[in-house]
């Protein structure tokens, strides 16, 4: 089954300049990745990519993925929109060249067969950006889940206070 997002790059097809290159999702891929994601609405995802071939076959790509998503809230199920705004920058390597982790090297290092599917990098960079547990601004707790005596910890703490002294 291809990605949502597909957008297909062969490495060597790169030319020596680089290239600019922009990613839109279109509103079918949009459902797609909000059905993946598990979340309301993908309304818009546009990434703008640089791409710029390195010396002995490794494309550096540089960029930044905007994205507007709708989550529901974690404590009142109200929809919540997020602006997504992730910085790109990876290192994609050739077929049969490895990673090289040098810890002076802050770029993440992505292995591929020569070819490598951009539409697919994106949609992951916004599902890791995506806030894992989104509130409604207007969003409050029930009093239950703040009262410090219903803390599962507060009959520890009670035990605690009974121990014979060492």
């Amino acid at each position: 089954m291809p990605p949502e997002l597909s957008r297909p790059l062969i490495l060597g097809h790169v030319p020596p300049a680089g290239r600019e290159l922009e990613i839109v999702a279109s509103p079918a891929e949009a459902v797609a990745l909000a059905g993946r994601f598990g979340i309301e609405a993908v309304r818009k995802l546009k990434a703008r990519l640089r791409l710029r071939p390195e010396p002995e076959g490794p494309v550096m790509v540089t960029g930044e993925i905007r994205a507007t998503v709708v989550q529901l809230c974690v404590v009142s199920q109200e929809p919540v929109v997020e602006h997504v705004v992730a910085p790109v920058s990876l290192r994609l390597l050739p077929a049969g060249q490895g990673a090289t982790d040098t810890p002076e090297d802050d770029v993440d290092e992505i292995e591929t067969a020569g070819q490598v599917d951009l539409g697919e990098l994106v949609a992951e960079e916004v599902a890791l950006a995506l806030d894992p547990y989104p509130r409604h601004p207007d969003a409050s707790l029930p009093p239950e889940a703040s009262d410090p005596e219903e803390n599962p910890f507060a009959a520890l703490s009670a035990l605690k206070g009974r121990q014979p002294p060492n």
